[in-house]
């Protein structure tokens, strides 16, 4: 057993100055620290026991403000010294044998991860007993408001809104070693400059001491990739097998010196053999940096030869590949056989393995840097600005000066004499303004009235039409009470009315014959002034003359003499019932005081 050590000295005032989300990590921490001394004391002890159970952990619990300052016993040893030293020296002597544990132990109560942490701890590792009491000597902290530490803002960003790895934080060496912070308070420094800048996040994952002066740290929700992405990689394409790539690698760098991570991409299905170098560069300043394209070859697009253009080229227009000339009208047909203009060869005119192509390229290199030497020609420099225009007074010499005369171009003489004439013009001017508003105003005060009448004969109209509705719909309740009161007094009249009778006159004639005979009846008809007529014997000619203004009705005999015939006058109504007797028609006149019927029968003698 420990003997019981001197009592530590009062930390509540020290306590006092965090807050309670800082006690509270702080106080997580300690306990954690504990709760692992006391498992490592067990498998020292028990190994047999620790070896057969192995996941029995005491679980951890979040403190509260009480079980802070209830440290466990085993907190409260001291070193075996003759004094106790104060709480701000204590500081000075850092703990370095406590092994290292997962960030995640240190803030995430989670029982996975102590049974991983318990599979990595072996019995051999672990230091002398009296060792591990003192490594457990409740450590000193000094509060984050004594010594400041500053962040770069953007670099907290970033590692919290990207899917990043850990990151690190570094302190300068102007920092001395006893004022380095410890993981906690630099965790609770990021999580109150987080706050700060609101910036939402959950825990910190990870906050270790990673060497003397650098932390590492990561965020719980972000989700950290397998590997980092370069994010400033380039890729030289086709480079010829001839040329080795430790010396591609060695122009590289001699243009970009901040280049990193080489290596080869080679491709199967390309025509030419030739591989791709891909690398990263690490300065920014040298990634973003104008691009300078090599020399241009002058090769002509008619002939495909170099050292002239085809504006100068007197040979007609051939085919890439074969070389075989144009001709109009026809349609060219390769045979896919490379030729060469320059060498001849079984590959493209402008290829980059033609040796005559090869030997152009060097020359035209040699030439360029020497006219870049002597100065016969200039390159520009990309991002360089531009002088401004500036003219001089001999650049553009006037043309015969000796006979040019210069005339202003505003004469100042004679503006005395304009001055009496301008002013008049301004004043009838303003004197016509004035008559003008004074004008409108009357206009528009006129334009007011004519609307205001307007508006009353509207008012009018509408008094009006409303009247006349009005009338209307009395006119059509008096028509209606009047005709029912003129019908009830109609129905109710006891003395008939006197009918006035006309006498119906019938004639009867026999014809014997109406086509030699009508004329005759005709005249017989309008002298009696008869409506009803019956004509007998009419013969079958009865329709080739008609009577006006009646209507008749035939019924043939038994022989060719027969037939009556019946003409009504068209004023009366009549209607024929049928029937199949021959020489007999019967027909019921209508519209009179009484139903009428005239039947017409012919006999003959024989």
């Amino acid at each position: 057993m420990i003997p019981n050590p001197t009592p530590p000295p009062d930390l509540t005032s020290f306590f006092n100055r965090f807050s309670n989300e800082e006690l509270h990590q702080i106080g997580l921490a300690l306990i954690q620290q504990s709760q692992h001394s006391i498992q490592m004391q067990q498998q020292v002890h028990h190994p047999a026991s620790s070896q057969h159970s192995p996941h029995r952990l005491p679980r951890i619990i979040r403190p509260s403000l009480e079980t802070i300052f209830s440290i466990p016993p085993l907190m409260n040893h001291q070193p075996n010294c003759s004094e106790v030293r104060p709480l701000m020296e204590q500081q000075t002597t850092p703990v370095t044998s406590t092994p290292r544990r997962p960030a995640s132990d240190s803030f995430d109560n989670s029982d996975g991860n102590r049974q991983r942490m318990k599979k990595r701890l072996r019995i051999n590792d672990l230091p002398p007993r009296n060792e591990q009491v003192e490594q457990h000597h409740l450590p000193t902290l000094i509060p984050p408001h004594h010594h400041q530490h500053s962040f770069n803002m953007n670099i907290l960003k970033r590692a919290v809104s990207s899917n990043l790895p850990c990151f690190f934080i570094i302190f300068s060496a102007s920092v001395e070693s006893k004022h380095i912070p410890s993981s906690i308070q630099v965790a609770i420094m990021l999580k109150k400059l987080f706050a700060d800048n609101q910036i939402p996040i959950k825990e910190l994952s990870i906050c270790v001491q990673a060497g003397e002066r650098r932390f590492k740290f990561a965020v719980a929700e972000i989700i950290k990739p397998h590997s980092l992405p370069d994010c400033y990689a380039l890729v030289v394409r086709y480079v010829p097998l001839d040329i080795n790539q430790d010396t591609a690698r060695q122009q590289i760098l001699k243009t970009i010196p901040a280049t990193v991570g080489f290596s080869s991409i080679h491709y199967h299905h390309r025509q030419h053999p030739s591989y791709d170098i891909r690398f990263t560069v690490r300065s920014l300043e040298q990634y973003q940096t104008a691009l300078l394209t090599g020399y241009r070859l002058t090769y002509c697009t008619a002939c495909w030869k170099i050292g002239h253009m085809r504006d100068k080229c007197q040979s007609s227009v051939s085919c890439r590949k074969c070389l075989a000339p144009y001709t109009n009208g026809v349609k060219h047909s390769c045979q896919d056989i490379f030729n060469c203009a320059q060498c001849g060869g079984n590959h493209y005119s402008l290829e980059s393995i033609c040796p005559v192509v090869k030997q152009y390229k060097e020359e035209l290199k040699l030439a360029v840097d020497k006219a870049l030497t002597s100065g016969a020609i200039k390159r520009s420099i990309p991002g360089e600005v531009s002088r401004p225009f500036q003219q001089h007074a001999n650049d553009f010499p006037l043309l015969n000066q000796a006979k040019v005369n210069s005339h202003s171009a505003w004469t100042t003489s004679g503006n005395q004499f304009l001055h009496s004439p301008l002013k008049k013009e301004m004043s009838d001017l303003v004197v016509t303004i004035k008559a003008l508003s004074e004008t409108m105003i009357r206009t528009e005060k006129s334009f007011n009235d004519l609307n205001n009448r307007i508006e009353a004969q509207h008012k009018s109209t509408v008094l009006h039409c409303n009247s006349i509705c009005a009338i209307i719909d009395t006119v059509q309740i008096m028509s209606s009470w009047v005709q029912d009161s003129v019908l009830t007094q109609w129905e109710n009249n006891p003395c008939p009315l006197s009918n006035q009778f006309i006498p119906l006159n019938v004639l009867t004639y026999n014809v014997q014959g109406w086509g030699t005979r009508a004329l005759e009846v005709m005249d017989l008809i309008f002298k009696v002034d008869s409506p009803v007529c019956v004509f007998t014997e009419v013969r079958e000619l009865w329709n080739s003359f008609k009577v006006l203004h009646f209507t008749s009705f035939y019924q043939k005999g038994t022989n060719h003499s027969g037939g009556v015939m019946i003409t009504i006058g068209k004023h009366l109504r009549a209607t024929r019932i049928d029937t199949d007797i021959e020489n007999t028609i019967i027909v019921d006149i209508l519209g009179l005081s009484e139903q009428i019927r005239i039947i017409g029968i012919y006999w003959p003698q024989g």
